[in-house]
């Protein structure tokens, strides 16, 4: 709109000036006479000319006005959205700053990642690490007295931890080994991996084997003990079926009474193993309940025989009370019928002389 103004008042000033030239060419040919005449069109255009300067003047003003508002307006929008931008780009400096420290943060981790690494490639160093683990692991989800580490059998064999259910004791056992499966992780071809992983089994049954001397009826155990294993992807590749390696893992834990375990599925396992543990307790504890019912009984055919013998003795007394009250009747009888007997004649009784002393 400001634009279409600017060019209107443009061509009117161009119009004007080029009016007024026209009219102060002397014409040729153009008598003196008609000079008046011209005089006064020049006096009516200059009227004119003024007329139309004073509302480009006006026009000029409002448009100078409307364009200062504008600017003002501009201005106003310019500074807000410059402070805008200011706190943007110092959010984003501060954002930038801080991801250059977590930058800083992530490369000192992995630099003592690789730190620990380095330190977990001892057999020994790795073993307690494990056990570190499982003991954490055990103190974040079960009281204290319901674990122990470090436990000691009769035989002076020790076992990493064991857990405590009832009179029961779970062996866990925290040590795995990790050579073969770095060597399986870094293996380039499928002969090559098929190979490594028939190593990483081989190695895996050997454990299975000194774990599986944990199960100690003797000392209380269950009849299965926990292979713990630290990591997720170690077990994985444990548990994991391949029919190329002609090794059944599952089937030969089974048979030395080896359960493997992760952190994820340790917790699952031991709730289980209380369950069967509860089962087992019920189980004695109805074995128990059956052996007292069955003392119960003895105790009651006992008190039974002796009701018997009672019953038998209070008979025998009722029989020889009966008997001795009909030898009584009997008795009483002959003495009433002697006593009514008659004298015989001349059997008269004939008192005595008594003789009484002075």
């Amino acid at each position: 709109m400001e634009g279409t103004l600017l060019v209107a008042l443009a061509a009117l000033v161009v119009a004007t000036v080029a009016i007024v030239a026209t009219l102060r060419r002397p014409a040729a040919g153009v008598a003196p006479a008609g000079s008046e005449a011209i005089a006064a069109q020049v006096a009516a255009a200059q009227q004119g000319l003024q007329g139309s300067v004073a509302l480009v003047a006006r026009s000029v003003d409002e448009l100078r006005a409307e364009l200062q508002r504008s600017l003002g307006t501009t201005e106003q929008q310019l500074v807000t959205q410059t402070g805008a931008t200011q706190r943007t780009l110092s959010d984003l400096s501060r954002q930038l700053g801080t991801l250059g420290e977590q930058s800083a943060r992530i490369g000192e981790l992995a630099k003592d990642i690789g730190s620990l690494q380095d330190l977990l490639r001892g057999p020994k160093t790795r073993g307690g690490f494990g056990e570190l683990m499982l003991e954490r692991l055990l103190a974040d989800c079960l009281p204290t007295g319901a674990y122990e580490t470090q436990y000691t059998y009769r035989d002076g064999s020790r076992v990493d931890a064991v857990v405590r259910f009832a009179s029961r004791l779970v062996p866990i056992d925290a040590k795995f080994p990790n050579e073969s499966y770095a060597a399986l992780a870094s293996a380039t071809d499928d002969t090559e991996r098929r190979s490594r992983r028939r190593a990483f089994l081989q190695q895996a049954k050997r454990h299975v084997d000194a774990v599986a001397r944990y199960v100690s009826p003797q000392d209380q155990t269950i009849d299965y003990a926990l292979l713990y294993v630290p990591s997720e992807s170690v077990y994985y590749e444990l548990i994991r079926e391949d029919p190329e390696t002609e090794i059944d893992i599952h089937a030969y834990c089974a048979e030395r009474h080896v359960i493997p375990a992760s952190p994820n599925t340790l917790l699952g396992y031991l709730q289980m193993v209380a369950l069967a543990v509860r089962g087992l307790a019920m189980q004695e504890r109805t074995r128990e309940l059956q052996q007292g019912i069955a003392q119960v009984r003895r105790e009651f055919e006992r008190f039974v025989e002796l009701h018997d013998q009672l019953g038998r003795h209070l008979q025998n007394a009722t029989n020889k009370f009966d008997e001795t009250e009909r030898a009584l009747a009997r008795a009483s009888g002959a003495i009433e019928a002697l006593a009514q007997a008659p004298i015989a004649a001349g059997g008269e009784q004939v008192p005595l002389p008594m003789r009484v002393q002075e």
